[in-house]
């Protein structure tokens, strides 16, 4: 059909194909049988598309391109001509951080890409990307394990973010951190490892002394702002929305654990063309980032 459509004759496509013309006009009457078209009918200089024909051009080019894919077992794999969504599981500012990231650094290399946000409990991670579901974890979830193998992109610590003026922000001191109003961040179900942080934090501070419990680290640093609360969150990526908002930073006076923010993906991808350029390039751009 490609052959017919680029020569527009018979005996042509016959020897662009080095096929016998009676094989190739016996190709071209099964074409006509199976599409219920003429697909080229006879002109003045030759045999012209029906634009039946002409709709179905840009499909055959598709199937021709696929079927050297597949030939070639992905070698000629091209992210220009990539046309995919990658579903990317996170917490919020994993969400932030990554979607950003990747739409700048391929936006110009793979411009037919998107990218879906979508937050799961940890037994949902495992099992969508299990299926395929999800297409890469990014955070700290050191329960992913069972199938799953994983990339170090950075490392993350803890700050303690509020107002300037707060007392505790101008002191650093335990006591003002103990005697602070706070609001604590909640990843309860998510396996991440700031489960840890969290409660460090419930178990040390008063329970009188927690105003609030937000499931999102930007609604959270969103009330810091607009409150007298004090947050304790991951410093690189909340620190410079931080700074947007005014706020100021300092070292937490009690013990909170650094982690390691890792990609994680299914043993089912790991030699995928598309699923290893995206990794590549989530590694290359967070690791120079952060």
């Amino acid at each position: 059909m490609d052959a017919l459509l680029k020569r527009h004759s018979v005996s042509a496509a016959a020897r662009e194909l080095d096929l016998p013309q009676p094989t190739a006009s016996h190709g071209l009457a099964r074409l006509r049988k199976a599409l219920g078209d003429p697909l080229l009918v006879r002109a003045r200089d030759g045999m012209e598309p029906t634009p039946r024909a002409e709709a179905i051009a840009g499909v055959v080019q598709q199937l021709l391109e696929l079927r050297r894919d597949l030939a070639e077992g992905g070698q000629t794999f091209s992210p220009d001509r990539l046309k995919r969504e990658f579903i990317i599981a996170g917490s919020d500012i994993a969400h932030l951080v990554v979607l950003t990231a990747l739409h700048s650094a391929a936006r110009f290399e793979a411009p037919h890409t998107s990218y879906r946000a979508l937050t799961l409990s940890g037994d949902e991670m495992v099992s969508a990307l299990e299926t395929g579901h999800v297409d890469i974890a990014v955070g700290a979830y050191p329960s992913l394990v069972a199938g799953i193998k994983t990339q170090r992109l950075y490392q993350e610590e803890y700050l303690c973010f509020g107002k300037e003026g707060h007392p505790f922000i101008k002191s650093g001191e335990t006591d003002d951190f103990m005697a602070a109003d706070h609001i604590v961040v909640s990843t309860k179900g998510m396996a991440h490892a700031h489960r840890a942080v969290e409660r460090a934090l419930l178990d040390k501070i008063h329970p009188d002394r927690i105003r609030i419990v937000a499931s999102s680290f930007l609604v959270a640093l969103a009330a810091c702002f607009e409150s007298d609360l004090i947050l304790t969150a991951p410093a690189r990526v909340i620190g410079r929305l931080a700074e947007v908002y005014g706020l100021r930073a300092v070292r937490p006076p009690i013990l909170m654990e650094a982690f390691e923010v890792r990609q994680y993906w299914h043993a089912r991808n790991q030699d995928d063309p598309p699923h290893r350029w995206l990794r590549q390039l989530l590694h290359k751009v967070l690791s120079a980032r952060m």
